[in-house]
Order: C-alpha cells, then sequence, then structure tokens
C-alpha cells in the first residue's frame, strides 16, 4: 500500500471518528445542559459554530479520502455495483449525505434560538437532528469497519 493510500485511510478514519464523536458528545451531554438552562448563550453558540465548522471539513475530507480509497480498491467506480461491498459503499455515501443534512440543521437550530437569546429552546430543537446525525455517525463507523476487513 503506497503513502498516499495509507494517509487517505488514516484521515478518512480519524475523521469519521472525531466527527461522530463530536455530534455523539453535543448531543448526549451537552444538549440535555442547554434544555436544563445550565449553558450559557456564549457556550452553546460555541459548540455549534465548532461542530458545523468541524462537520464542513469533513465534508470536504471525507469525499476527498473516500474517493481515493474507491478509486484505489476498486480501480474505478463500476466496482460499486457489486454486492455487498460496492452496495455497502454506496450506503455510505447516502449515509454521509444524511448525516451532513442533519448536522447542519442541527447547529442551525441552535444558532437562531442562541441568537434569539433561548438555550433551552435550542437544546430542545436540535435534539432530534443531532440524535439522528449521531446514529448515523455509527452506523457509518460499522460499515466501515466491515469494509476494512478481508472481502467474505
Amino acid at each position: 500500500m503506497s503513502i498516499t493510500t495509507t494517509l487517505a485511510y488514516a484521515f478518512h478514519t480519524l475523521f469519521a471518528g472525531a466527527w461522530t464523536g463530536a455530534i455523539v458528545f453535543t448531543t448526549w451531554r451537552l444538549l440535555p445542559l442547554a434544555r436544563d438552562g445550565d449553558l450559557s448563550t456564549a457556550v452553546l453558540s460555541s459548540v455549534a459554530s465548532g461542530l458545523a465548522i468541524f462537520s464542513r471539513t469533513s465534508a470536504l475530507v471525507l469525499p476527498a479520502t473516500g474517493l481515493w480509497m474507491v478509486w484505489t480498491q476498486y480501480g474505478d467506480l463500476s466496482g460499486l455495483t457489486v454486492p455487498p461491498r460496492g452496495h455497502a459503499v454506496l450506503t455510505m455515501v447516502v449515509l454521509w449525505f444524511a448525516m451532513t443534512g442533519l448536522t447542519e440543521v442541527g447547529t442551525a437550530r441552535i444558532r437562531e434560538a442562541v441568537d434569539a437569546g433561548k438555550v433551552r429552546t435550542a437544546g430542545r430543537e436540535a435534539d432530534t437532528f443531532l440524535k439522528a446525525a449521531g446514529g448515523i455517525g455509527v452506523v457509518l463507523l460499522l460499515l466501515g469497519g466491515y469494509l476494512s476487513g478481508p472481502p467474505l
């Protein structure tokens, strides 16, 4: 395996894990504090902006590294039509779009409520979107683990 391919796998895995972890941490630890009114608007705004930046960075890194991995693994895109691994990759792409969209909506809901000075509302309105994004992120990591193993 070339150094470029190794780096692509490393960055892809690190960004996917860190992005999912950031969403899960925000959803299960910070949003309950916001719903209880225990976070300031400044803290919640900072969390939302950091999560949005991380999500957008991942939206650049993951497709670039993912395409590299597909190209080196399959040679061309026709390998993506071959089950089960090709279908798993295509499923990951669809789920990645869903996770990105849910994260964007969730952070936008936080920012809108925080701009109105409503911390509790921010915690409630972003909750469902970020929980769904975190769940999808876990599924994506499981699919990535499946794909990292030897073909069945």
